[in-house]
């Protein structure tokens, strides 16, 4: 039988299972990943005031800053995500979030005044990037940068490289119960079972699985319901409270596009090594 361990980090519970280490090894291992979840939530929380992202949205639009090789690269991808999904993805969007309360929990229905002014300072066009010496610059102020849609991605994706290095080759590690990734197979089995919805049980091998939707956070105001899955094109949360799933090799892909395909399903044909799930 496995053994799970848990702990809890950016804003969300990380379990690890692990069937084929004792009791004190499993232990080393979850301590491991614990502490490596825990470094990239300094590094990379939007709540922890003395984290390099909050200094990096306060201080980038004065002056250039440099960023650490892998801060640097996650913001590299989340600019080629952004140009491969037409702005469907763009972690620039927290202006817009904090303008409808998402962030800071206390929700409202701006105006489509509001939204349009605040619009002006999202979009990853605006993030300066330049690569030979890892600097960052925003273009104009009020820009930030938040990590919410790929930041579980991303911290699987460390914990994975945690497990080989340790020479673990079993394992199923999860963030939030929406961002999973399968370490080869339990020995009784083709792989680890992991269900997306009630009605549908994948069973993953070296694989990750990434779901989001508009039912994880949302109010309701004169009797409509609005969620935090906020199309970035247009500042307004997605209509439909659809949940994508998305299964990839690599975590960090499956957590962000399975974000961007909440907000536009149509790009779905645009990645031919995806597997999707779409439920309404």
């Amino acid at each position: 039988m496995s053994r799970v361990y848990q702990w809890r980090a950016m804003g969300t519970d990380y379990r690890l299972w692990v069937p084929t280490l004792s009791e004190s090894e499993g232990e080393a291992v979850a301590l491991e990943l614990r502490e490596a979840v825990k470094r990239l939530e300094r590094q990379l929380s939007l709540y922890q005031p003395d984290s390099d992202l909050c200094y990096l949205n306060a201080h980038a639009h004065q002056h250039p800053v440099r960023l650490e090789p892998d801060m640097f690269r996650l913001v590299q991808l989340c600019k080629t995500l952004w140009e491969r999904t037409d702005g469907a993805f763009d972690p620039s969007i927290t202006p817009v979030l904090r303008l409808w309360g998402f962030v800071q929990k206390q929700y409202r229905v701006p105006t489509p005044e509001e939204i349009e002014a605040t619009l002006e300072h999202v979009g990853m066009d605006l993030v300066l990037l330049e690569p030979e010496g890892r600097w960052v610059y925003y273009a104009v102020p009020g820009v930030e940068l938040s990590f919410g849609a790929i930041g579980k991605g991303w911290a699987i994706a460390e914990c994975v490289r945690s497990l080989k290095d340790l020479k673990v080759d079993n394992a199923l590690v999860d963030a939030g119960g929406s961002t999973f990734y399968a370490l080869r197979a339990p020995p009784e089995s083709s792989g680890w079972a992991v269900r997306i919805n009630p009605e549908t049980e994948l069973i993953l091998c070296n694989q990750a699985l990434g779901t989001s939707g508009g039912s994880e956070q949302w109010f309701e105001a004169e009797g409509r319901r609005y969620c935090h899955l906020i199309d970035p094109r247009t500042g307004y949360p997605v209509p439909e409270f659809r949940q994508v799933s998305v299964l990839h090799s690599d975590p960090v892909l499956a957590d962000a596009l399975s974000t961007a395909l909440v907000v536009a399903p149509e790009l779905q044909a645009r990645f031919s090594d995806l597997q999707v799930w779409i439920t309404q």
